[in-house]
C-alpha cells in the first residue's frame, strides 16, 4: 500500500505541494496527472528513496518491491531475455545463491546448503520465469529471433523497451510508470494496457495519451495549485468532473465579485459619516471574512493552427507497384513490394502496424528519403509535403534560436518578411517574446516539437506527412495538435500510437503488414481485437517450442546437478550402513554369550567383564550410527 501522509516535496527553494494526504490501495490502478512541471515525476523520486520530503511522510513497500522503469540502461553484452529476466531479483538471488553453493562444495560437508540452493531454485520454476519474460518481449514486439541478441546491439527506442519488460517482470507490490507508452508502436500499446489491467501490484502511471489512460486506470491524482487531489474514475471522468469543477469556480467567483463589490460600495459611500460608520465598519468586516475565489485560470486553452495551403491539387501522390528497401552487405533488403495507394486533396489516413513492419520506410518514400528499389512513385504538379519526424528534432541546431530558424527558412521564399510576423507567427506555437530568441540546445523535447511544428506549418504545405508526432508533447498541446489538425484543409497521413488523435483527424486506415500494404477494413478497436488475438499471453509458436526446448534442457542439467550431489550423500549413508550392520552382528554375538549360563560356569571373571564393557561401548554405537543413517536418508529424500 502507498500512502502520502501531509506530504510536502519541493524542487530547489520552490514547493511544488504541501499538505497531501492520498492513500494508494492493494491493487489500484491510478494515472498521475498534471502539466508539464507539477512535480509527477518529483513524487516518483520521492516513492523510489531518491529525494526527501519536505514535510509530512511516505508510506511504501520495501525498496525490494516497487518496480520502476530504469531511464539509463548500462551498455552490456548479456542478451535481451537474461536482462530482462535480471529485473526478477528472487531468481537472481537464487541463482547466485547455487553458485556460490557450488562454489563452497568443499566445505559443504553434507551438501545441504547445495540441496537447498536447488530446491529454492525449482521452486520459483525458472522455465515458466524464462516463457513468462518471452511473453512480455513478445507483448512489446520483440520477435523470437532477436531475444538472444546482446543488448548492446539494440537502438535506443528498443532499449527502452527491454527496461519496460524488466519492470514488468519484476514481482512488486507497487508499480512506477512514467511515460510508458513513449518509444511503443500502437500494438505494444494495446497489449500493454492489457497487461496491467490483469497486475495484482497498485499502478500508478504517468501518461499524457488520454485512451491509454481511460483504459487501463480507474483512478486520478491531478497534480494543480499546490495539491494533489483524488478522482474516481479514468481520465476522461477525471476531465469531465474537473471542468465541472472549473465552471464552478468561475460562478462562485462571479458571485463574490458582486457581493464583495456591493459591499466596497457601501463602505467608500458611508464610511466618512458618523450616523454610517458603525454599520461601514460591520461591512468592513463581513468583507474580510469573504473567502475570495480565484477564477479558473485556465483554462485559457492553447490553439493554433495549420495555415491554408498556397495549393490544393486534387491528385497528390500515385504509387504503382511501388517496391522499397536497402541496401545491405549480403545485398538488397525489401521491406514492402507491390505497393499500390492514391492520395487526393482531403484524405485523412491512418497507417497501422507493428514496428518494423515498414510504416517509417513508407513515409520515408513518400517524404523523398528513400528512393524507391523499383516501381514508381508519382508526385502530383503542386504537390508540397510538410514532415514530421523524431529525427527532425535532432537536425534542428542547437545554436540557434526559433526566430533564427524561421528567418533562414523564410528568406527562402520570402526576403523582405518583417521580424514582428515572424516573432506573430512564432508565438502562435507558445515561443513569444523572449522564448522565441532561446537557443534550441537546452530545449525539451516538448519544446523541440513544437519549434519543428512551426517550422513545417509556415511551408504552408498540402500534404502533412506525420511519424509520430505525439512523442514528447503534453496533454494540452496534443490536445491543440488534435484541433490543428482536424481542421487543417489539406491531406493528411499520420503515423501515431495515439489513438485520440487516429480517432479525431483520420477517417481511413492502412495496414502495413507482411511486406505488404492494405486497406484495413475496421475501426482502431477492430485492430486492438487483432493485435490482442496476435499477441495471446505468449509468444508465438515458434518461440513455445524454443521455450519448451530450453526447458527440457535446464530440466537436464537440474537432473544432473541432482545426481552429482546426491551422490557423495549416498556414498556416505552405504558407509554408515555398513558400519552399521557390523556393530550390531557384534552386539548381537556379545548379547548371545552374555546370554548363555555356561559362560558364567567357566569362571573367567576377567572375560566376563571385558565382554560386558564391550557391550556398553557398542550399544551407544549404534545408536550413534542409527541417527546418522536418519539424517542421511532425510536429505538425500529432500534432495529427490
Amino acid at each position: 500500500m502507498l500512502r502520502l501522509l501531509d506530504l510536502a516535496l519541493a524542487r530547489g527553494i520552490n514547493v511544488l505541494y504541501k499538505n497531501v494526504s492520498l492513500i494508494a490501495p492493494p491493487g489500484e490502478r491510478i494515472g498521475l496527472v498534471g502539466a508539464n512541471g507539477c512535480g509527477k515525476s518529483t513524487l516518483f523520486a520521492a516513492i523510489l528513496g531518491d529525494m526527501a520530503a519536505e514535510g509530512g511522510a511516505l508510506e511504501t513497500p520495501l525498496k525490494a518491491r516497487i518496480a520502476h522503469v530504469a531511464q539509463d540502461i548500462d551498455a552490456t553484452d548479456e542478451s535481451a531475455l537474461d536482462y530482462v529476466l535480471a529485473g526478477h531479483a528472487p531468481l537472481m538471488a537464487a541463482r547466485a545463491e547455487l553458485a556460490a553453493a557450488e562454489a563452497d562444495h568443499d566445505n559443504d560437508h553434507d551438501g545441504m546448503r547445495l540441496a537447498h540452493a536447488h530446491a529454492a531454485l525449482a521452486e520459483l520454476n525458472e522455465g515458466a520465469l524464462t516463457a513468462q519474460a518471452l511473453t512480455v518481449m513478445h507483448g512489446l514486439g520483440f520477435a523470437d529471433a532477436v531475444t538472444g541478441r546482446k543488448v548492446t546491439e539494440f537502438s535506443g527506442g528498443w532499449r527502452n523497451r527491454l527496461a519496460l519488460a524488466r519492470a514488468l517482470l519484476r514481482p512488486a507490490d507497487l508499480l512506477l510508470l512514467d511515460e510508458p507508452t513513449n518509444h511503443l508502436d500502437l500494438d505494444s500499446v494495446v497489449w500493454l494496457e492489457n497487461w496491467l489491467k490483469r497486475q495484482e501490484a497498485t499502478v500508478l502511471v504517468i501518461s499524457h495519451d488520454r485512451e491509454f489512460l481511460d483504459r487501463c486506470t480507474e483512478t486520478t491524482w491531478h497534480v494543480a495549485d499546490g495539491t494533489i487531489k483524488r478522482y474516481a474514475g479514468n481520465y476522461s471522468a477525471f476531465e469531465t468532473a474537473w471542468l465541472e469543477q472549473m465552471k464552478q469556480q468561475d460562478a462562485a467567483a462571479r458571485t463574490y465579485e458582486r457581493t464583495s463589490a456591493h459591499l466596497q460600495k457601501f463602505i467608500d459611500r458611508f464610511r466618512a459619516q458618523a450616523t454610517k460608520a458603525r454599520q461601514a465598519q460591520s461591512r468592513i468586516k463581513m468583507l474580510e471574512r469573504l473567502q475570495a475565489v480565484e477564477p479558473s485560470r485556465a483554462r485559457r486553452e492553447w490553439r493554433f493552427e495549420f495555415p491554408a495551403p498556397i495549393k490544393l491539387p486534387e491528385h497528390l501522390l500515385n504509387a504503382d507497384d511501388l517496391r522499397l528497401g536497402y541496401a545491405t552487405e549480403a545485398g538488397e533488403r525489401t521491406i514492402l513490394d507491390h505497393v499500390k495507394f492514391l492520395v487526393r486533396s482531403g484524405d485523412r489516413i491512418g497507417i497501422l502496424g507493428v514496428n518494423g513492419a515498414g510504416k517509417s520506410t513508407l513515409v520515408k518514400a513518400i517524404s523523398g528519403d528513400l528512393a524507391p528499389v523499383a516501381g514508381e512513385l508519382r508526385r502530383g504538379s503542386g504537390l508540397s509535403i510538410g514532415y514530421f519526424a523524431q529525427h527532425q528534432l535532432d537536425q534542428l541546431r542547437p545554436d540557434e534560436t526559433p526566430l533564427q530558424h524561421l528567418r533562414r527558412l523564410a528568406i527562402e521564399t520570402r526576403p523582405d518578411v518583417r521580424e514582428q510576423e515572424l516573432r506573430d507567427f512564432l508565438g502562435q506555437y507558445r515561443f513569444s517574446g523572449e522564448l522565441a530568441t532561446r537557443v534550441v540546445g537546452p530545449m525539451s523535447g516538448g519544446e523541440k516539437a513544437r519549434c519543428a511544428l512551426a517550422l513545417m506549418a509556415w511551408t504552408r504545405p498540402n500534404l502533412l506527412l506525420l511519424d509520430e508526432p505525439t512523442n514528447h508533447l503534453d496533454m494540452e498541446t496534443r490536445e491543440a495538435l488534435t484541433m490543428a489538425l482536424s481542421s487543417f484543409d489539406g491531406a493528411l497521413m499520420l503515423v501515431s500510437h495515439d489513438r485520440h488523435l487516429l480517432r479525431a483527424t483520420t477517417d481511413e486506415l492502412w495496414l502495413v503488414h507482411d511486406g505488404r500494404l492494405a486497406t484495413f477494413d475496421g475501426d482502431l478497436d477492430d485492430y486492438a481485437a487483432l493485435v490482442l488475438a496476435s499477441r495471446r499471453d505468449g509468444p508465438s509458436p515458434g518461440a513455445g517450442k524454443e521455450v519448451r526446448k530450453g526447458q527440457r534442457k535446464q530440466d537436464a542439467a537440474a537432473r544432473q546437478r541432482q545426481t552429482d550431489v546426491r551422490k557423495p550423500l549416498q556414498s556416505k549413508l552405504d558407509k554408515v550402513e555398513a558400519e552399521l550392520a557390523r556393530v550390531s552382528s557384534a552386539l548381537r554375538e556379545l548379547d548371545a554369550r552374555l546370554a548363555d549360563p555356561s559362560f558364567y560356569h567357566a569362571g573367567d571373571a576377567d572375560e566376563v567383564a571385558r565382554l560386558i564393557k564391550q557391550r556398553s561401548d557398542l550399544a551407544p554405537r549404534v545408536e550413534q550410527l542409527e541417527e546418522r543413517w536418519l539424517e542421511l536418508q532425510a536429505q538425500i529424500e529432500a534432495l529427490n
